[in-house]
Formats: structure tokens, C-alpha cells, sequence
């Protein structure tokens, strides 16, 4: 049994713990909210902020942990790199590499090095910048912080009006992250795909290509309500999608372990957008197992213990034709009921139903993808079948909040 540090008890971490846990081993959780959904699951648990570098150290320290990791989340993947790096232990990527992959301009500036297809944009540092972009390429725009996660901050903007308020939004995230400038970009059309995948010997396998659908809105723009396999692409555009996301690990850098692209397809062909040097944390590995029969969150931990046999386990599960993982957004209050987990979760075909914010928690309003409230997991022999499982699913969950009783569920992807 090993002990293994793990960065982060919220959502995004909450199948990493479960794989830790189906390994033997004794999990030492670290998240500054102490009600955070794995928490329950660990065998030791520290209220500890996963943005604390010095408290983690010294935690990793206090509890003779023999390895620390995360998934899913881009302020515990900052942290987890650095504080490996100074205590020593395995992961599967620099801090360097992870700053490029969280640093908007920086990323967008790589990309363009490599020659990739980027939308126009710009770094600015003032709302006349902002507005002189806008003056030279039109709208809509695209303003988000230099450095981000969640959405948090990221809007589509059609008038100057929007373009200012935008604009102090996305600074302050930015300021919040130590970072000056706010990204301005051209808007792309077209539907949004996500490549699952893991760099072996320098270069990005693709296991998954998934469909991310997102809450319909301009602000927050982009908060992802399900991802989908099959993609719906063809064969060929699968194909250039993952080449995209391969040639955008390359650019950045990114030359070992968990790799998660997002990339669009639209009028203007194949664009990427963003490349993270993680799993996605909207439970996207979790759809990659049912539909490759591969767990990547295994391989994470194979990482951190230096099992180098785990980091290359090819699949070892069932493998499904159709698979989603679907959110729930509950209205904004305290929780006093959650209804219909257990019933969500005898439902034919799903996989796993969660609540993320227990009695007595608050829903918070939908500014970013860390306030979804639930979420449900589902395979079938199609899509379709799947999707109608997860949907089935999520009509049994009701969250009563203060605000008012019950939960809609979002309306159903295609």
C-alpha cells in the first residue's frame, strides 16, 4: 500500500481518488473546502487550499506521503508540478510546461510558432487596446483572462457596451492569477470536440474523441454540459482533429502523460484552442474508459508511483459504442434536500450519479464549471442510447435549494 498525496477533493479529482482507492492504497486528500465531494472517499483528509504551494509541501512532508498527483483542475495541476518538483517525486510534467498550457497569450503565441490555424487575437492591458482590436476585426469577440480555468471569465461579446464590462471581468480573473492582460480574439463558428488522449514517447494518442456541448448563453460562454461519444465527425475530420491536438502538445512542449484538447470544426475548418496538460474535468476519462476500455486516471497514478507498467496500461475494461457524462445546473441557494441519486443510479446504462454539493452547501450561480451540481455518467450500444439513459437519469435527481424547489434538467444533446 502507498500513501498518495492527491491535490484537489472536489469533482474533477473525485475518479482519481476512486482509482487510488480500487489500487489498495491510502489516500491523503488536500482541498480547501473540507465538504468537497471526494472527501468522503479519502482515508486521511487536510484542509488545505490546492493553490497553497508552502501548505501542500508541508503536508506532503507531514504525512510521509510516497507520491503526490492531480487531475482535472488547472489551479491543482499548477501546484502538483511544483510542488514535485521541489520535493522530488514523479509527474509527468514541468512547471514551465504547465504555464504555457495555462497561459492563454503564451499558448496562442506557440501555437502560432508552429504553424497552426489560431483565430486572430491579442493580449491587451487596457480597454483601449481591447476596443482597437474590435475596430480592426469586428465582431463578435471573444474576451477571456490571459489565465483561466472553468470558463471563469470568458464571455462573447457584440458590442463595445459588452466589450467593457467583459473586459473588467476577465481582468480581474487575470489579476487574480498574477497576470496583467486580458485575450481578445475573433470569434470561431462551428461545434466544439474534445480530444482525450496520452502522450506516449513525445507524441499525443488519442483514445477518445468526444462532443463538448455547452450551456447555451454568451456569459459564461462555453461552460460544458455534456461530452459525447461518439463525436459525429468523419473519419476524416476525426482524424484532423487529433492531428490538430497532436500538433499543439508538440508546440507547447507537452512531451509525457494525461493530454486534453479542445478544438473546434466549423466554416473555417480545424482550429485549436486549448491544450492542458491533464485529464479533463468534466469526468471526460471517465467517458474515455467506456468507450476505449482504457483508464487514464490508472495511468496518472502509475505516474506518481513510478510503475512504469501501469503508466502504459493499454485497456483492461468493457468497451462501449456510445457514452456520455451529463451535468446538472441547480437553481443558486442553500441545499436542504437532494432527491433521486439512488434511483438515478439504478437507471439502465448509467455508470455513476453524483451530487457535488451536499445538504447544507450552496448552490452557487453558473458563472463558471465548477458551480454544476451533479452530474450523471452512461454507456449504451449508440449515442443516442446513451444520452437517453443519462437524460432518464438526471429527470430522477431534484436538488431543493432555498431559492426554490427542484432542478430542471438541461435540454438534451443530440
Amino acid at each position: 500500500m502507498k500513501r498518495i498525496a492527491i491535490v484537489g477533493c472536489g469533482f474533477p479529482q473525485l475518479s482519481l481518488v476512486r482509482a487510488a482507492k480500487r489500487g489498495g492504497h491510502y489516500v491523503i486528500g488536500a482541498d480547501a473546502n473540507p465538504q468537497a465531494v471526494a472527501v468522503a472517499l479519502c482515508d486521511e483528509f487536510h484542509e488545505t487550499s490546492t493553490a497553497d504551494v508552502e501548505g501542500l509541501c508541508a503536508l506532503v512532508r507531514h504525512t510521509r506521503a510516497d507520491a503526490v498527483t492531480t487531475t482535472g483542475s488547472e489551479v491543482s495541476l499548477k501546484s502538483t508540478a511544483v510542488v514535485a518538483e521541489r520535493l522530488g517525486f514523479p509527474f509527468y510534467a514541468r512547471p514551465e510546461t504547465v504555464r504555457l498550457c495555462q497561459d492563454k497569450d503564451a499558448m496562442r503565441a506557440a501555437y502560432a510558432v508552429a504553424g497552426l490555424a489560431v483565430p486572430a487575437f491579442a493580449p491587451c492591458a487596457s480597454p483601449g487596446e481591447a476596443s482597437a482590436f474590435a475596430r480592426t476585426h469586428g465582431f463578435p469577440l471573444v474576451v477571456k483572462p490571459s489565465r483561466g480555468w472553468g470558463q471563469r471569465g470568458v464571455a462573447r461579446v457584440e458590442t463595445e457596451a459588452e466589450l467593457a464590462v467583459a473586459f473588467d471581468d476577465a481582468r480581474a480573473q487575470s489579476a487574480g492569477a498574477g497576470l496583467a492582460v486580458v485575450v481578445v480574439e475573433a470569434w470561431l463558428a462551428g461545434r466544439e470536440y474534445s480530444v482525450n488522449g496520452w502522450i506516449e514517447e513525445g507524441r499525443l494518442e488519442s483514445y477518445c474523441v468526444t462532443e463538448r456541448l455547452t450551456v447555451a448563453g454568451k456569459r459564461p460562454l462555453g461552460v460544458m454540459i455534456a461530452e459525447a461519444y461518439p463525436s459525429g465527425l468523419s473519419v476524416e475530420e476525426e482524424t484532423r482533429v487529433v492531428l490538430e491536438a497532436r500538433r499543439g502538445a508538440r508546440a507547447l512542449g507537452h512531451m509525457r502523460g494525461p493530454c486534453y484538447s479542445q478544438v473546434s470544426m466549423g466554416p473555417k475548418g480545424c482550429v485549436l484552442f486549448e491544450t492542458a496538460a491533464r485529464l479533463g474535468g468534466g469526468f471526460d476519462a471517465d467517458v474515455t474508459r467506456l468507450a476505449s476500455g482504457v483508464d487514464l486516471y490508472a495511468r496518472v497514478l502509475g505516474v506518481a508511483l513510478a510503475d512504469s507498467a501501469l503508466e502504459r496500461q493499454g485497456a483492461t475494461l468493457p468497451v462501449h459504442r456510445g457514452a456520455v457524462a451529463k451535468f446538472l445546473v441547480a437553481r443558486p441557494g442553500r441545499v436542504r434536500a437532494v432527491h433521486g441519486l439512488s434511483e438515478a443510479r439504478a437507471v439502465d446504462g448509467i455508470d455513476d450519479a453524483e451530487a457535488f454539493v451536499p445538504v447544507g452547501g450552496t448552490v452557487m450561480p453558473l458563472t463558471d464549471s465548477a458551480k454544476r451540481a451533479a452530474y450523471v455518467l452512461a454507456h449504451g450500444p449508440t449515442r443516442a442510447a446513451a444520452i437517453a439513459s443519462a437524460d432518464a437519469a438526471l429527470a430522477r435527481i431534484r436538488i431543493d435549494t432555498d431559492a426554490g424547489v427542484g432542478t430542471r434538467p438541461p435540454e438534451s444533446p443530440t
